[in-house]
């Protein structure tokens, strides 16, 4: 006989009531596992919720782990059931969970997808607003300063979806500024560069050369920018400067924890 977890969820709340806090946090996962196996993802991600509210307030040797893991699980289901805003949040209280226990490549993961689901969120905000399906209601303001909000909160993090990860994917810094390097070489050999008093269209080596230079900011002056390709340089040295110490910061951030 299948249980009904809707009786689980009654027995948790109870159990909530008298302060059986671990008590509830089994019937709630219980719950939410039944939910979640019947691809009833709203209400499987509310009893994940409440499962890891319910541990939060237990005592232990290490009280957040469980926690943590539930409020995951709970922002996965809310992922299936497109409620972008609500899983940033979930993911969110698992990042801190797994903080406070000491699991800091745990606590990397959930802080990126925080950051993600955020992300997806305000993309199908603009593109497609139906499709989002709201488990926990919340008002959205439709007003022209409004929307410009989220429009700007879009375009900065995508930008920090691609040059970072949110601080939490140094490579895609890297691979970043290789692009910047390679398409300005490619570039540098349409336009032109000077060297010892006359223009000269570089071959890819050469334009390789003087664009690592650049980006690096080093300068040693063998070979110069001429008309159009100063514009570049300009743009590539300012790339150099900004992706440098990104890269430096991620790369610090992510593994100094550990």
């Amino acid at each position: 006989m299948d249980i009904d977890p809707r009786v689980l969820e009654e027995k948790a709340h109870a159990a909530v009531s008298e302060e059986k806090f671990q008590e509830a946090f089994k019937l709630f996962k219980n719950a939410a596992e039944i939910y979640s196996a019947q691809s009833k993802h709203k209400q499987a991600a509310l009893c994940f919720a409440a499962a890891a509210g319910s541990w939060s307030r237990k005592c232990g040797e290490r009280p957040f782990y469980n926690g943590a893991l539930a409020y995951e699980e709970a922002a996965r289901q809310s992922e299936i059931s497109r409620d972008f805003e609500y899983a940033s949040l979930l993911y969110k209280y698992a990042a801190l969970n797994y903080e406070r226990d000491g699991e800091f490549l745990n606590f990397s993961e959930c802080f990126y997808r925080s950051r993600n689901s955020y992300w997806k969120f305000l993309t199908y905000l603009f593109i497609n607003p139906k499709k989002i399906h709201h488990i926990v209601r919340t008002d959205t303001k439709s007003d022209i300063r409004t929307k410009l909000k989220y429009f700007f909160a879009w375009v900065s993090y995508t930008f920090s979806y691609l040059v970072w990860g949110y601080g939490e994917r140094p490579l895609r810094t890297f691979f970043s500024a290789i692009a910047v390097v390679f398409f300005a070489a490619i570039f540098y050999t349409q336009i032109g560069l000077f060297r010892e008093g006359a223009v000269f269209w570089p071959n890819f080596f050469e334009a390789l050369y003087f664009s690592m230079v650049t980006f690096t900011t080093v300068g040693y002056g063998d070979i110069t920018a001429a008309g159009l390709s100063k514009l570049a340089v300009i743009i590539e040295a300012f790339c150099g400067v900004f992706l440098m110490p990104i890269f430096i910061v991620a790369l610090s951030r992510k593994y100094l924890r550990v």
